[in-house]
């Protein structure tokens, strides 16, 4: 415990005693990641479209994608690009860290050169070894620090949702991931090694981790578990002392609550870049002193004030004013009322089984705009409501759905969350939504086994329900889509996509269903101007639903339409500010 605190002791004093130099390296690799990493991965990817002939990728296309040999290629480079931006990004930290726990003089330069003399492991099989240990420590780098070039960077929640739905998936999933956090930490190391000592090859310091994580490895993830609880502390007191004004404000003196809300948005974004380069730098420095075991070593106050100066505090005073007029504009933009549809994921799931009737009817009592439902072709060619393939999940026995009548189906009783309930028919829905005076968006699940006259069936079915001018109608056969659309006009058509890549266009549907991972400003400004409709699926987080209702997207699906309905009326409503702060730094962060 008395060396943990030395260490730390030691590397505050470090980087503190050398701030102007960690100013300047984080400036630097901001300004390459802004300038030149991610303009440049853009760029190959629209050359990878154009070479290719693809429009955009989607999970239909992406395997015939993939194997386009000059998209291996150029995802080669991309991979190269990441890995050498990760490399001269954590290096610098890591060989600053171990010259002023030394007391060795630096210069930029000479750290270049250095990094640089490595570049040719890059270009050989061991190269592999990077690739793993970067892909092992992504989930770690993404939560430590976000700012980094691996924001964002994690497995889409449908392929979670899906895996986690399963006892054996839930087993399946935490066994892998176990082995994967075990392999990572010991492997942590690799990278302060190799960018350190000057004639270590890439596999050789994956060997060294290894064999330093028999000795040594506890105490360090001690020290940065210690760290990081700081770290989190610091943020929670940083942001409740942040918000304190707007939070007395919005109550007492609600006129200037958009100001301060600005105001405190601004300093908030402020403190957490700086609180989290902190944390990048605490790291570094303390994973270098345990590694190589450097005695204490405090800098003369003389070597202190030879270093030159900018004017840091005018700096901040004009990024805080720029930052603050940029807030209160958006803030300002963000009031008014959306007409964003709340549409129910699979009914009311809360207290129902999905995909019934009661479901149905707890949906439709809660407010919903639209109630999403699945529906499936049975072997006699009527409509079941039913989300899987077979009735294992739900009902607990065997049977495919394609190979069963309706009648069948609506004989047996299926299970969630300790609630039971039976299985209905499509006429069922829509003779209970009509009652209810409620629409909705029909997902036809697509098994392989339907019927040619498919289409035609459900088009008439709509029709006599008189309901083909108000329902939805989406599926992720694009074809199939295409297809209804072209039968049946006035109906609304759209495609469901749980994976995009690029931009959407030349689509003949009114609207796309796409998962929430891939989301962004530019395809939310693409859509508008094709005047398509966008559906985000499936949103659960408050702070998700808030994101995409503040940007009224077309409609967000839900297992809680109670919460959107609620987040949605708050919208135009002045004294919410505090919220949107929150939610804002959440997105950011």
């Amino acid at each position: 415990m008395q060396k943990a605190r030395q260490i730390m002791r030691q590397a505050i004093y470090n980087i503190y005693t050398y701030r102007i130099d960690y100013i300047r390296v984080f400036v630097m690799i901001r300004v390459c990641q802004f300038s030149l990493v991610i303009p440049v991965s853009t760029l190959v990817f629209n050359v990878m479209l154009n070479v290719t002939g693809y429009t955009h990728i989607t999970e239909q296309n992406i395997q015939s994608f993939l194997m386009h040999p000059f998209v291996i290629a150029m995802m080669l480079l991309l991979v190269m690009v990441v890995l050498l931006f990760i490399y001269y990004e954590m290096g610098f930290l890591f060989i600053m860290a171990f010259n002023q726990q030394r007391g060795t003089r630096y210069r930029f330069l000479t750290m270049w050169q250095q990094l640089n003399r490595k570049l040719p492991y890059f270009y050989s099989l061991q190269v592999l070894y990077l690739i793993v240990y970067i892909a092992l420590l992504l989930p770690l780098a993404s939560f430590l620090f976000p700012l980094s070039l691996t924001q964002g960077i994690a497995i889409p929640h449908f392929m979670t949702n899906e895996i986690m739905s399963t006892t054996t998936g839930r087993i399946l999933y935490a066994a892998v991931a176990s082995i994967l956090v075990m392999v990572g930490i010991r492997s942590m190391l690799t990278l302060p090694i190799f960018t350190i000592q000057p004639k270590i090859s890439i596999r050789q310091s994956f060997l060294q981790s290894w064999r330093f994580s028999r000795r040594g490895l506890f105490k360090l993830l001690v020290l940065l578990a210690m760290i990081l609880t700081v770290h989190l502390l610091l943020l929670i007191v940083v942001t409740v002392v942040g918000i304190l004004p707007l939070f007395f404000l919005e109550r007492f003196m609600p006129s200037a609550a958009l100001l301060t809300a600005g105001f405190t948005l601004a300093f908030l974004e402020m403190a957490f870049v700086v609180l989290f380069c902190l944390l990048q730098a605490i790291f570094s420095q303390v994973m270098v002193a345990m590694t190589y075991d450097v005695r204490v070593f405090a800098p003369t106050k003389k070597a202190f004030k030879n270093k030159r100066y900018f004017p840091l505090p005018l700096v901040l005073c004009v990024i805080f004013s720029i930052l603050s007029m940029i807030n209160i504009f958006s803030l300002e933009k963000s009031l008014y009322a959306p007409d964003t549809k709340i549409i129910a994921h699979r009914g009311y799931t809360a207290g129902n089984v999905e995909n019934t009737i009661s479901g149905l009817v707890s949906a439709a009592n809660a407010g919903a705009d639209l109630i999403e439902l699945d529906i499936q072709q049975t072997v006699d060619g009527e409509f079941v409501v039913f989300h899987d393939r077979t009735l294992r999940r739900l009902a607990g026995k065997n049977g495919v759905i394609a190979n069963m009548t309706l009648s069948e189906l609506k004989t047996i009783t299926i299970y969630e969350n300790g609630m039971s309930d039976k299985i209905s028919s499509l006429d069922d829905f829509i003779e209970i939504a009509k009652a209810l005076d409620v629409t909705l968006l029909i997902e036809l699940k697509v098994h392989g086994k339907e019927r040619e006259d498919l289409l035609p069936r459900l088009v008439e079915k709509l029709r006599a329900y008189k309901v083909l001018d108000t329902y939805y109608v989406q599926s992720s056969d694009a074809q199939l889509m295409t297809q209804l659309k072209n039968i049946t006009p006035h109906l609304r058509v759209g495609i469901v996509y749980a994976l995009n890549i690029g931009p959407l266009d030349h689509l003949t549907v009114d609207f796309i269903a796409l998962e929430a991972s891939w989301v962004d400003e530019s395809l939310i400004a693409e859509l508008n101007a094709q005047h398509l409709d966008l559906f985000i699926w499936t949103l659960n987080k408050d702070r998700s639903l808030q994101e995409f209702i503040e940007k009224n997207v077309s409609g967000v699906i839900t297992d809680h339409p109670d919460i959107a309905l609620e987040i949605r009326a708050k919208q135009n409503e002045q004294q919410y500010f505090l919220q949107r702060v929150l939610n804002r730094l959440s997105f950011i962060f």
